[in-house]
């Protein structure tokens, strides 16, 4: 049985989400918030266990000792960790994923919840599993408000890279898509991706599939892409070419601080009629549509 690696930290308070975000750059499957206390607040991680216990708590107190030039009291950080057998795992992920309304008109709940849906309301069942992308991180929660607005005209092509739960996909789907493809390296993630996917019954128009972006050959109208600022920076050309004329480019995963330096390194390529930035808790989602 696969064991996974729980990371819980107690920091200071304001630094939550850049270490979220450090956590899933270093391979985090799941990020969860959980009590702090009068010093700081607490933030959890848990990574697939595979031998990797040591690799990971040593890039995270690297990362802790360069906070120390913002804050001194970063160093009073506590770190715990505890190995959990994978049925566990998903039990955990039980207790704090509830039904979050993501809009007016999206909501997002795990399947074992009931909830009476309003009028014109979508109802998305996403078993977190062994992905990241339940819908409660900010910065999935930006890109579904993104791809809502992004939407509006039906039956249009969608390409959700790092697809994780497959949430963004199941999205595109239920507001109108009329074609979707979920990419991912994860074959964890593209397993419950497609559980996903048949649960909420738009298995017809949502292809869910295990590769790179440059193992696709075709273009879409909206390409949408929450992943880490690395890869979106890394992967700038893959994603503009796999964009049709006049379609829409969804980035999340960007730090706020960073947000004009990576708008600028997409528009600087002269590729872009114009650009929106989001700015919510702390994270930026950038949406830029092509010439």
């Amino acid at each position: 049985m696969k064991r996974w690696l729980a990371i819980s930290l107690l920091i200071p308070r304001g630094f939550g989400e850049p270490v979220s975000n450090f956590l899933i750059e270093q391979g985090a499957t799941g990020i969860e918030e959980v009590n702090g206390d009068s010093k700081g607040e607490g933030v959890r991680a848990y990574f697939l266990e595979a031998g990797r216990r040591n690799k990971v708590l040593r890039g995270l107190r690297r990362y802790l000792k360069s906070l120390k030039a913002i804050t001194p009291e970063i160093s009073q950080s506590r770190i715990e960790t505890a190995s959990i057998p994978e049925q566990d795992w998903g039990e955990n992920w039980k207790r704090f994923f509830k039904p979050i309304e993501v809009t007016s008109k999206i909501l997002v709940k795990p399947p074992w919840s009931r909830i009476r849906l309003k009028k014109d309301q979508i109802s998305i069942d996403i078993n977190p599993g062994m992905a990241f992308g339940t819908g409660t991180h900010v910065t999935t929660r930006v890109c579904l408000k993104a791809l809502e607005r992004s939407l509006r005209k039906k039956g249009l092509s969608v390409l959700d890279v790092g697809t994780g739960s497959g949430v963004l996909s199941i999205a595109a789907a239920k507001l109108g898509a009329g074609e979707i493809w979920g990419l991912d390296v994860d074959g964890a993630a593209i397993g419950n991706a497609m559980e996903n996917v048949e649960r909420n019954g738009v298995a017809d128009v949502v292809k869910i599939r295990k590769g790179r972006i440059g193992d696709v050959r075709k273009r879409f109208s909206v390409v949408v892409a929450n992943i880490d600022q690395k890869s979106l920076k890394r992967m700038r050309w893959p994603l503009i070419r796999h964009l049709k004329s006049g379609g829409l480019l969804v980035l999340s995963g960007i730090l706020e601080g960073e947000s004009a330096r990576f708008r600028q390194h997409y528009v600087g390529t002269g590729h872009f009629q114009w650009s929106k930035v989001t700015i919510e808790e702390g994270w930026a989602c950038i949406v830029l549509k092509k010439k």
